[in-house]
């Protein structure tokens, strides 16, 4: 065990998430505010707001590799509209969280700016959203109802019943004839509400369940597929490398190493 100290600042939104190493105990202050120690293992995320401070000291590992992402203010203020500053204002600092669609974006948008192509700047603002919807969504700030989205009551509903069904996933008529609207109505008041199809929507999350499963079980490469409904292996490299950029067997092997 080692112990290191921590000071850090950024001008605009970080995110870090821990590749490599291990933080097991330690103390953590926020502009000067303790925060809960949480033990910072590789996956887990650190987000820390526009010029706040992070300071304190953890023992752990002697070296340790952490992915870090910024993102500039205006970019959110134009992504959410006018009523972004008070969203984003009360986003808190978090430290050593886990939280898969965060892990998944960030993968991503480092994906994307190591191989960078001309689609790569849309792929990466897209990425760089979900971070600040899933953020909000985290802690509970709820934004407007998109104009002509679902109401939040509904989109919980559909959302909760994709997830209990992520192996394969309920059909859009079921979904819509849950909610009492047309299956047409239903894919564009989803798409209106999340900024996706329920069909992305479901590949991600398989995508994001069989990382999960890659990390947590010792499940084979070929179970994890027939487990999150991918049908064979082969569907399932072709997916995943699409999605993180590595097969899971390399993706397995870098987070266990």
């Amino acid at each position: 065990m080692q112990r290191q100290e921590t000071n850090f600042t950024h001008t605009r939104h970080a995110f870090l998430m821990n590749l490599k190493g291990e933080a097991r105990q330690g103390e953590d202050f926020v502009d000067g505010q303790r925060i809960v120690f949480a033990a910072r293992r590789p996956g887990s995320v650190i987000y820390i707001p526009p010029r706040s401070v992070w300071t304190g000291w953890d023992d752990g590992d002697a070296t340790a590799s952490y992915l870090l992402v910024s993102i500039r203010r205006n970019f959110a203020e134009r992504m959410f509209g006018d009523e972004a500053h008070g969203y984003l204002d009360g986003l808190p600092p978090s430290i050593g969280f886990r939280d898969s669609a965060i892990e998944v974006a960030l993968h991503k948008i480092a994906n994307e700016l190591k191989c960078p192509d001309p689609y790569s700047s849309t792929m990466v603002e897209s990425q760089a959203t979900q971070l600040f919807v899933q953020l909000m969504r985290r802690h509970g700030i709820a934004t407007e109802r998109a104009k002509g989205g679902l109401s939040p009551f509904d989109l919980k509903r559909a959302l909760a019943a994709m997830e209990a069904q992520v192996d394969g996933g309920p059909s859009i008529t079921d979904l819509s004839r849950e909610l009492g609207i047309t299956p047409r109505h239903f894919l564009r008041a989803f798409k209106q509400s999340t900024g996706i199809s329920p069909h992305a929507f479901m590949a991600r999350r398989r995508l994001e369940r069989s990382a999960e499963m890659l990390r947590f079980t010792n499940l084979s490469a070929t179970e994890i597929a027939l487990e999150c409904g991918f049908g064979g292996s082969s569907n399932f490299t072709i997916a995943f490398k699409r999605g993180f950029g590595c097969s899971p067997t390399a993706f397995r092997r870098i987070w266990r190493t």
